[in-house]
């Protein structure tokens, strides 16, 4: 971690000042600063494992690469096979998760935090800061 802030996409920088006051809960506002803080600040080569599949009833799973790529997966034991890959937060917010395949109601991965609270986000998982 150094003192160079990351250079957000446009998209995420809108989101995150969109944000600001309109949060649903302490749990979203939690949320949106951890996850601009760790975008601007904190790289993850070994990747931030944000959610695991293993501590969700929908199997659902959300990894950050690098500063602010992301990838959405479902299913214990799938080796990948439901995985998506996007580019930055606003686009991993906007995932349909029935459009996926993952659950069986019509609600984006955004929808789908917020219904639970934010329960399933863990932040200390970024294995390039946790010991191995």
């Amino acid at each position: 971690m150094g003192n160079n802030v990351h250079e957000l996409w446009a998209e995420d920088k809108a989101l995150f000042e969109q944000m600001k006051g309109n949060y649903a809960s302490i749990s979203e506002a939690n949320f949106f600063k951890n996850i601009q803080y760790k975008q601007e600040y904190e790289i993850t080569g070994l990747n931030d494992l944000l959610i695991s599949e293993y501590e969700n009833p929908d199997e659902i799973y959300l990894v950050r690469m690098y500063y602010d790529e992301y990838l959405l997966g479902y299913k214990i034991d799938s080796n990948g096979e439901f995985e998506e890959h996007v580019m930055n937060l606003s686009e991993v917010l906007a995932l349909n998760l029935k459009e996926l395949g993952y659950i069986d109601r019509n609600l984006t991965l955004f929808e789908w935090l917020r219904e639970n609270d934010y329960t399933y986000v863990n932040y200390n998982r970024n294995h390039d800061l946790t010991d191995r």
